[in-house]
């Protein structure tokens, strides 16, 4: 568990459940994921999901259709003007305060669409997230309670982490999300968190995950505080698009997953 999270439980994962979507191992079957939920308070929010197993509720600000719009198959990132595809994996380059809570743009937007959001990370990036939601007018204790928005911090194993976000991915599913929009902050040389080498196998995996879920997913990378390495191998060979400053790019540094990992086992062969 990071540092700092609390050591509660959102609820017990059955191995059967897990999502086949995510990547696991025979030996990794979790009986337990934490997963965060902060205390419950009242103010005005958007759009999100019901607890119960429902389509979408009507917004709380204006009504939308429970199944979204998509032009062409094109999803509003909620970055400047830019859009995406279901599926898509990018990496969101920032270094200012301001970049950071332009990021949150991406869950906002999705508020209001009526869409499943989910912040992961570790303790520092997750707080910063929530209070530039806050910022916008969000309250996100207020949003889980509801069943609209989850936070979910990271762990010491790779492959639990995954099979945590494919029960939350599909749980939500289940409870009639349209969208999923995962905004996440690893925790890179944090403690409590899987090592370098497997958070890397952890971003390459993810890749393929998102493409058997509705989703977006957005990771966020600190080049001010982040090693070259991490830079170079976690977010440019591991993510197909790369948001910084103003658009999204295609990325011709990424790597395919299987030639990915297939060169971190090689880095360990004597």
């Amino acid at each position: 568990m990071s540092d700092g999270e609390p050591s509660h439980f959102y609820r017990t994962l059955s191995p059967s459940t897990l999502c086949q979507g995510f990547h696991r191992h025979e030996d990794d079957l979790v009986t337990e994921s934490p997963i965060a939920l902060g205390p419950q308070k009242h103010q005005n929010v958007f759009m999100g999901l019901t607890q119960r197993p429902e389509p979408f509720a009507d917004s709380l600000r204006t009504p939308v259709a429970s199944t979204p719009v998509f032009i062409d198959n094109r999803i509003p990132l909620g970055l400047r003007d830019e859009y995406v595809t279901v599926g898509d994996h990018i990496a969101y380059f920032w270094e200012t305060s301001g970049e950071f809570r332009e990021a949150v743009g991406f869950l906002e937007v999705g508020l209001d669409r009526g869409e499943f959001c989910v912040i992961f990370g570790h303790t520092e990036g997750n707080r910063r997230v929530c209070e530039s939601l806050a910022a916008r007018g969000y309250d996100c204790a207020y949003l889980e309670g509801q069943g609209r928005l989850i936070i979910v911090p990271g762990q010491t194993n790779a492959a639990h982490m995954l099979s945590t976000i494919g029960q939350v991915f599909t749980e939500a599913l289940e409870r009639g999300a349209t969208l999923i929009r995962l905004l996440g902050n690893i925790g890179w040389g944090y403690h409590g968190w899987p090592d370098e080498k497997d958070l890397l196998e952890f971003e390459a995996r993810v890749t393929g995950a998102a493409k058997q879920f509705p989703c977006v997913v957005v990771c966020m990378y600190d080049v001010g505080a982040l090693s070259g390495r991490v830079i170079l191998h976690g977010a440019f060979e591991t993510h197909p698009l790369t948001f910084f400053r103003n658009i999204v790019r295609g990325n011709n540094q990424y790597v395919k997953v299987d030639e990915f990992l297939a060169g971190l086992r090689a880095d360990d062969a004597p």
